[in-house]
């Protein structure tokens, strides 16, 4: 009866203990191992200086994004030419994902203490995504590991993955036989009419414009609208037009490393554009915006924008529409003054009188604003 009793909780025992995920070999009870997280390089320019524009670093909104957005599902390492600190870029700290990661110790740590690249190997990685920053145009084209890295990771069928100016690291990596690894690949990249908008400053400093450098490597550029989303996947390559574009490539990197992206709330810039690009599409936009949710001067400053360097009517229509979109809760004279000159050119002249008004209640001596209304009056 005893041993009946005895042999009746040794089963109980083995049941419960495989249950709660425990293994038995050769007569001693082991715990099973942890799996692993896939484990994901991200690589950063080393040419940043601190308080020189003339030497750009890091995006730190994208570091932030991508940062926020993978490290509860893989292990995150940062690698740079150099090793050690990164540089970042002017960036807004109150942004959601940019507060966040300023507080997360580990997240810094990071780019206080990046690797080297010549130290890491694409053994180590199950992918690789490089990061953007106009510092990328100068230090990663050219850097022989980081050549060499790639073309490591693509001879292993690995995810290889960059942002906004990072595909500028992909430009030379060759293929075991020589070939160019982008040759024939569709990939994305930062514009030249981003760059003619964004970053005019840059433009007498560049080795060369991001959008150029791809096509020359044989690449199939595609794009969309300046500092809209935008995401292409060719295989195991995946490329991202702007900063904006972070959260959607990150998505196709956990997809592709089969990994579920976490439910989460749009960020406010997040919402932005896609507002913009769903009223691009002949969508209707939702009012009054939610400026808890929606970043407001995003949309006015794409506007702004995209009415200075509007080509046709058409493109100055559509600029002018998204402006007044925000026009109530967006009130700089600067902005307002842009969108009553571009209802002019429109030929809505009494809008174009209003908003000349309201900017003189801000701004009295305005000249802009009285040329306009003596414009009209005349």
């Amino acid at each position: 009866m005893k041993s009946t009793l005895c042999k009746k909780a040794g089963l109980w025992l083995l049941t419960v203990m495989l249950l709660l995920g425990v293994g038995v070999c050769n007569g001693a009870v082991q715990a099973q191992e942890p799996v692993l997280k896939p484990k994901v390089l991200l690589v950063a320019s080393s040419y940043g200086v601190a308080d020189d524009p003339k030497k750009p670093g890091l995006e730190f909104d994208e570091y932030a994004m991508a940062y926020q957005l993978l490290s509860p599902q893989v292990q995150l390492e940062l690698a740079s030419p150099k090793g050690g600190k990164v540089e970042v870029g002017k960036y807004n700290k109150t942004k959601p994902y940019n507060a966040v990661v300023l507080a997360t110790p580990a997240a810094m740590q990071l780019l206080i203490s990046s690797k080297k690249l010549s130290e890491v190997k694409a053994e180590d990685y199950q992918a690789v995504l490089v990061l953007g920053g106009k510092g990328a145009m100068f230090d990663l084209a050219d850097h022989q590991p980081l050549q060499q890295l790639l073309a490591d990771m693509a001879e292993q069928q690995k995810v290889i993955a960059a942002v906004c100016h990072g595909p500028a690291a992909l430009i030379h990596v060759k293929n075991k036989d020589g070939s160019l690894l982008l040759q024939g690949k569709k990939v994305a990249g930062f514009s030249n009419q981003e760059e003619r908008m964004f970053a005019k400053e840059m433009l007498p400093l560049y080795p060369f414009l991001l959008q150029d450098g791809l096509t020359k490597a044989g690449a199939l550029y595609q794009q969309t609208g300046p500092m809209l989303p935008f995401t292409v996947q060719d295989g195991t390559l995946i490329t991202g037009q702007n900063p904006y574009s972070t959260p959607a490539l990150i998505d196709a990197i956990l997809a592709q490393l089969e990994l579920k992206a976490a439910q989460r709330q749009a960020y406010p810039d997040e919402r932005a554009v896609r507002l913009i690009q769903q009223f691009l599409a002949g969508q209707p936009v939702p009012q009054p915006l939610d400026e808890k949710r929606v970043d407001i001067p995003l949309m006015a400053a794409w506007g702004y924008y995209s009415l200075q360097f509007a080509k046709d009517g058409s493109e100055r229509q559509q600029a002018v529409q998204v402006m007044e979109m925000v026009s109530g809760r967006f009130t700089d004279p600067q902005f307002l003054m842009a969108l009553a000159q571009g209802q002019l050119q429109l030929g809505n002249t009494s809008r174009a009188v209003e908003l000349a008004k309201a900017v003189l209640k801000q701004q009295p001596d305005s000249k802009a604003a009285e040329e306009l209304l003596g414009k009209v009056k005349g």
